[in-house]
């Protein structure tokens, strides 16, 4: 049996086996653009108000729910990471099971059961068997209707979560996030505050403010559940009915719902946090970008991204990392949300090429504006990128539940989630060049390194970018020795 195994697999490898007909010095010519299945969205809703929304998927015998609070860290106020200490407590015990006890219920199960927030929302997922649904509703709904917020398990929240802050702020990415959303959208604008808090906040916060942010906002009124695997809404509902039908609406604390403004530009200025003997500095250039809409800006900003930094082949790497070896990796975003999130040009380089890999940087974000126009193969490459990237958001339950939530939260039509590659599609060239010159201020950058200013800082001042101000690691200013 040997010799012959050995003899099929030398056939099938041997010249004139099919070998003759693929051309390796040609590129491969990409198939169609993949079709996108849009998923097909029952809308109802329950007694208490509360908006679900159900798709019906039956491949696997799995279920996913996700019910989106329209509150976030934008919500905190005068409390940084309130709403990420309140999402974390919610499965630390309710009225019927002490923490120990959810955990272990929601381990039987073999399901997943997770909360979480971000800047304008609060995540509670549930992913389960379909046999266990109600099991798995039973325990979301203790959640949200009857978390007991126990003093000694928000204690231990904070205990957790001060331990957490020092430790990131010894972890030079992190620090150069929290800075950089703090001077460049400002320190006390929804989006410019820690989403984890300050060491001083996260001590501060009592009890009382998690049952405060919890009673304001954890509403029916102010959340949809979105319900996407093996179940249909007639099935559903009831079961939702059961699980939640006791969560109470009620009014929600004025201009809690207001988009918050965009922050005003300022000139360009260079903030510097130090790290005595980081091997490499970690930069961030931008200033406030765009909203979520519907608008065909959007898209074209999409396609400027991709091009500008949103891939491995997109300028400011193919600069920083191929052409001069600053970095393994350089890139940009933009944080589309109600308003307008941070647009950003991000890396960590070597130490000794921080001022050149700055200088390249903006060279970069300027040229894009059209200095070196963005050329219609760029387009092309970047369209093709997005479009045929776009239908895995849809190949698992969870990731259908993500893109429903975020069309709900963004209050956009239904019709976009299958317009989006056509829209794609529209941009040209002169589209993209356009709203880089609308959204991109090269004069109004906030630039932020951490790393070792002892080595850094003499060649970022001879650049001459602006005022220079050397920060802490939780972005408040450094007397001068």
């Amino acid at each position: 049996m040997v010799p012959i195994a050995v003899t099929l697999v030398g056939m099938a490898f041997a010249p004139g086996a099919g070998a003759a007909a693929l051309d390796r010095g040609r590129k491969p010519v990409p198939g169609p653009t993949p079709a996108i299945a849009t998923p097909r969205i029952t809308r109802t809703t329950l007694a208490n108000g509360l908006p679900v929304w159900v798709v019906s998927r039956h491949g696997l015998p799995v279920v996913s729910v996700l019910v989106q609070i329209r509150a976030g860290s934008a919500q905190d106020d005068a409390h940084p990471g309130l709403a990420a200490m309140t999402a974390a407590l919610l499965d630390e015990g309710s009225a019927k099971h002490s923490a120990l006890e959810f955990a272990q219920a929601t381990s039987f199960l073999g399901a997943s059961l997770v909360a979480s927030s971000g800047y304008e929302q609060t995540s509670i997922s549930l992913l389960t068997l379909t046999r266990h649904l109600d099991a798995g509703l039973g325990l979301l709904g203790e959640m949200l209707v009857g978390p007991s917020f126990k003093p000694e398990e928000v204690e231990r929240e904070r205990t957790s979560r001060l331990q957490s802050l020092k430790q990131a702020r010894d972890v030079a990415s992190t620090t150069a996030d929290r800075v950089f959303n703090m001077v460049a959208l400002g320190a006390d604008h929804p989006y410019g505050r820690p989403p984890a808090g300050t060491l001083a906040s996260i001590a501060a916060i009592t009890r009382d403010d998690v049952l405060g942010y919890f009673g304001s906002f954890y509403r029916p009124n102010n959340a949809v559940v979105i319900v996407v695997g093996d179940v249909t809404a007639e099935a559903i509902v009831p079961r939702l009915e059961s699980a939640l039908g006791a969560w109470t609406a009620a009014p929600l604390p004025a201009g809690s719902r207001d988009v918050p403004a965009k922050p005003a530009a300022k000139p360009t200025a260079v903030y510097l946090v130090d790290k005595p003997g980081a091997a490499q500095s970690e930069i961030r250039i931008g200033h406030a970008g765009a909203p979520r809409t519907a608008d065909p800006d959007y898209y074209a900003l999409q396609v400027l991204n991709t091009v500008l930094g949103g891939q491995f082949t997109s300028r400011v790497n193919l600069n920083l990392r191929e052409k001069h070896g600053f970095t393994y990796g350089a890139r940009s975003t933009w944080a589309f949300r109600r308003g307008a999130g941070p647009f950003v040009a991000s890396s960590g380089v070597f130490t000794a090429k921080t001022d050149s890999a700055l200088v390249e940087f903006i060279k970069e974000i300027r040229d894009v504006r059209g200095a070196r126009p963005i050329t219609a193969d760029e387009v092309e490459f970047a369209r093709n990128a997005l479009q045929r990237g776009y239908p895995r958001r849809f190949e698992t339950d969870d990731g259908i539940a993500d893109v429903l939530a975020d069309f709900t939260l963004y209050e956009l039509p239904e019709s976009e989630i299958s317009n989006f590659p056509a829209q794609i599609g529209r941009v040209r060239a002169e589209d993209a060049t356009r709203v880089a010159k609308a959204y991109i201020a090269p004069d109004r950058l906030a630039i932020v390194v951490v790393g070792d200013l002892a080595k850094i800082r003499p060649g970022i001042e001879a650049l001459e970018l602006g005022p220079i101000s050397v920060l802490d690691a939780e972005g408040k200013p450094v007397a001068a020795k």
